[in-house]
């Protein structure tokens, strides 16, 4: 009776091992999967805004030398183009907190990406072990 338990007690001791370490390796890759996602999400805003950077920039440009022919002088369409360059700086200075808040939410969204479709999945799996088990 006492070596059964005593088996018992070491197959119940390795299972839980075996179940810690699959359970600590499923956090390290998450983590992986979530870094990941956050990087890509990442890169491609830094792309995006690199490229609209370069078109604001070519846009107004093409503004400064349209206004410089409108008024006679470069100067002056350049500096009407100034002017709408620090309308823009205080645009985006007075909306600071919608725009890190949107930055945020779209990160957050990035590494809660995947909590979701595991909580979907999670459910559809215990609704089938659910109706399994009602066959028996």
């Amino acid at each position: 009776m006492e070596k059964d338990s005593g088996k018992i007690f070491r197959e119940l001791k390795e299972d839980v091992s075996t179940y810690v370490e699959l359970k600590l390796e499923l956090l390290k890759l998450s983590t992986y999967e979530r870094s990941g996602q956050l990087i890509a999400v990442l890169s491609y805003g830094l792309i995006l805004l690199f490229l609209a950077f370069f078109a604001i920039l070519f846009i107004f440009l093409a503004l400064g030398f349209f206004l410089g022919d409108m008024f006679g002088s470069s100067g002056a369409g350049f500096a009407v183009v100034a002017v709408l360059y620090l309308l823009l700086i205080g645009l985006i200075i007075m909306n600071k907190q919608r725009i890190c808040n949107t930055v945020l939410n779209v990160v957050i969204a990035a590494l809660n990406g995947n909590d979701e479709k595991d909580d979907a999945t999670t459910d559809t799996k215990q609704a089938a072990d659910t109706a399994g088990e009602a066959d028996f």
